[in-house]
């Protein structure tokens, strides 16, 4: 019986579900990681990558180790703010938050806000409270003040994508959007922080589908993708190495097949249920307890994969939900995934015009596809991953 070995001590510790992987859980990104350090030097960089593959992990290691390349760091997360003033907002309260930033700063930005705007100082966090404002106003004040901020200042900000949509949510016209985006690319052109920005929606994606692709075009991509089926094996040596089992190599096929793409989140859901079963006594990790387990997964399904519903429900066009629901559930049917002339007979039900249902087909597809629900293959698409498709199949339909 095969078993697989691995040094940890040079490799990481790999993290357990629902947290960011830090310190020696941050588990071999070492090449991506060197690579943005490189491009850093000269370039903003976007990440891009398809959901649940560990972009925030990656912006907060950077984050962390950014002092000891000579960076001084500042982390925004913005998945729920509201607008662009709230925008601001955070990226001033995020200054304030760090122990670089001049004490001076923040006065100086308040001493500089319009008169329609109101500073309230609350537990200790800045609130900006807007009457009839325009966010340009205060924005212009804050882009003066990044003037004394240099290139080895590097600011870090995850969900920007989603920021986007409740502003196109507001505006659906885009218009918002634009200004919005454009702004953000003057502040990379004309002052010297560097910017890395990343998101569980790919922010090409984003602006491919608003038309915007020049408000990003002086971004340098840089990509984060799975795991390789050894570094795979080695994430699941490592988690069973910590709980003390022996990981035969037919129990680490299983669950790779399981999973077929190898992501730390998947891996990680399959290897917790796996333990779930192993401490209730029904024996060592096996190809048959990994069944077990994935049974159990898709029994309670809705509490690990729910997020992948809720997120078609966040989108720009209200009829994208319902139409990716119909191309999942397609596509869900098969292993090997689905013919495009397939999804056009069946979209031109709901959309009879052949010109707008091929533009919309194409815009589906691009969005399922770098969010992670779908891969491209000859011809048509299939599901990037094994586990999600039979969440699909079994719990969805």
């Amino acid at each position: 019986m095969l078993c697989y070995t691995v040094d940890m001590d040079s490799m990481g510790i790999p993290g357990s579900m629902g947290r960011l992987a830090e310190g020696v859980a941050f588990f071999d990104r070492e090449e991506v990681v060197a690579r943005a350090w490189d491009l850093l030097k000269t370039s903003n960089l976007l990440l891009l990558a398809p959901r649940r593959v560990g972009k925030s992990s990656l912006l907060n290691h950077m984050k962390d180790h950014g002092p000891a390349r000579g960076y001084k760091t500042l982390y925004l997360s913005v998945p729920d703010a509201e607008d662009e003033l709230d925008f601001i907002k955070r990226l001033v309260r995020a200054f304030r938050d760090t122990d670089w930033a001049p004490g001076s700063w923040l006065a100086a930005f308040k001493s500089k806000l319009p008169d329609d705007l109101e500073i309230v100082l609350k537990t200790g966090l800045v609130e900006l409270k807007a009457k009839n404002f325009d966010w340009r106003r205060p924005a212009e004040e804050l882009e003066t003040l990044l003037k004394s901020a240099d290139s080895e200042t590097l600011i870090l900000v995850d969900e920007l994508p989603l920021l986007i949509g409740n502003i196109v949510l507001q505006d659906p016209a885009g218009n918002r959007a634009e200004r919005f985006l454009l702004w953000l690319k003057r502040l990379r052109e004309q002052h010297r922080p560097r910017w890395f920005f990343a998101g569980s929606i790919g922010m090409d994606s984003v602006a491919r589908r608003l038309k915007l692709s020049g408000t990003i075009h002086d971004l340098k991509p840089i990509e984060l993708g799975e795991f390789s089926p050894q570094k795979a094996r080695a994430f699941l040596m490592g988690r069973g190495q910590f709980y003390e089992w022996s990981m035969t190599a037919e129990t680490i096929d299983a669950i790779l097949r399981a999973v077929e793409w190898p992501i730390p989140f998947h891996l990680n859901l399959v290897f917790e249920e796996l333990r779930a079963v192993v401490s209730e006594g029904h024996g060592a990790p096996s190809p048959a307890l990994v069944e077990m387990s994935l049974g159990r997964l898709m029994a309670h399904g809705r509490t690990h994969f729910d997020h992948w519903d809720e997120r078609l429900a966040k989108m720009f066009d209200a009829r994208f939900p319902s139409y990716c629901e119909i191309i999942l559930s397609l596509a869900c049917r098969e292993q090997n995934g689905i013919k495009t002339e397939t999804l056009e007979l069946r979209l031109s039900q709901e959309v009879s015009n052949d010109r707008e249902r091929a533009e919309m087909l194409r815009q589906l597809l691009d969005l399922l596809v770098s969010d992670g629900y779908l891969v491209r293959r000859p011809g048509g698409v299939r599901f990037r991953s094994a586990l999600l498709r039979r969440y699909w199949l079994e719990v969805k339909h």
